[in-house]
């Protein structure tokens, strides 16, 4: 008898947690969601340890743009087209938004499910993260997104790659639903 009581209570334990993800979830989504525009300094942490920081832009659903301090490197991102400038070069390459994390972030609808599979969610002092990978080809990176949670704001994203190689941006200085022109993220500007 003792053994079912405690049976039952694991279940109820975990369909409360469920439910409790759920709604956690649920909240993150329309966060993201909410979010218009976002402007902020960045530290990219990468597998080596070493460091690199600059400005970041956001205007969904069309625009994002990375701006490195040194060597002075532009990414941008503009509907479909990620496009690059290497700071060093000067030389500019092109491709697809398609199966970067810039996918997730420029929808016009930030959803969980359907093409974005969430793999994990965690809790843990104060923060949560919440991992993303594509469902349609698993195995090809992940993105977690790390927020504060009371309020939720947005303070870093780890970016998991095919290889298994991390990279952590974190946000520094935020302001979110600033005016952002849209010539911000042509490359001709300059970083």
């Amino acid at each position: 008898m003792i053994t079912r009581i405690a049976a039952v209570l694991v279940l109820v334990s975990l369909s409360a947690a469920a439910d409790d993800s759920e709604a956690l979830l649920d909240r993150i989504e329309a966060y993201l969601d909410s979010i218009t525009s976002l402007e902020s300094r960045f530290v990219q942490t990468n597998q080596d340890l070493t460091h690199l920081s600059g400005s970041f832009q956001l205007k969904r659903p069309h625009f994002l743009r990375f701006a490195y301090d040194d060597p002075p490197t532009l990414i941008v991102a503009r509907g479909e087209r990620l496009l690059f400038r290497d700071g060093e070069t000067g030389e500019i390459t092109q491709g697809s938004v398609d199966g970067t994390p810039a996918q997730f972030l420029l929808r016009p609808k930030i959803r969980f499910g359907d093409d974005v599979r969430v793999a994990d969610v965690r809790r843990d002092g104060g923060f949560v993260a919440v991992t993303l990978e594509w469902a349609d080809e698993p195995g090809t990176g992940s993105i977690s997104l790390i927020l504060a949670e009371d309020p939720l704001a947005l303070e870093q994203w780890l970016v998991r790659d095919a290889q298994g190689v991390v990279t952590r941006i974190t946000l520094v200085n935020s302001r979110f639903d600033v005016e952002l022109d849209n010539s911000l993220f042509e490359l001709d500007g300059g970083p």
